[in-house]
């Protein structure tokens, strides 16, 4: 049986002790705010994600450099093109984001 990237990251979230509803409604948020430029499995491999040097999640380099609260501020400030997120997502929200980042870089 194969995985989808999706499938194999809600199973990983739901390993890490989140309930289901958390791990799918986490990587929903994140179709719905990100995959379109960092792409489905966050390896900003797709046409805006090479535009826009969007990046890539995956990079266990860039995985170990950056805290939570890192990751955060980017949400809130939205880095070069990316929009700002601090007053449109709630702390629960930009919470899960930074839960399916982190979750790229383990794969």
């Amino acid at each position: 049986m194969k995985l989808s990237g999706q499938k194999i990251l809600v199973a990983t979230l739901l390993v890490l002790g989140m309930n289901s509803a958390q791990a799918v409604e986490g990587y929903k948020l994140y179709q719905e705010t990100c995959a379109k430029c960092h792409g489905e499995s966050g390896h900003a491999d797709n046409f805006r994600g090479y535009l826009y040097f969007a990046r890539n999640f995956n990079s266990k380099e860039w995985q170990q450099k950056m805290s939570d609260a890192d990751i955060l501020q980017r949400i809130n400030q939205g880095p070069r093109i990316m929009p700002a997120y601090e007053k449109s997502l709630s702390d629960e929200q930009k919470s899960a984001l930074i839960r399916v980042i982190r979750e790229f870089g383990r794969n």
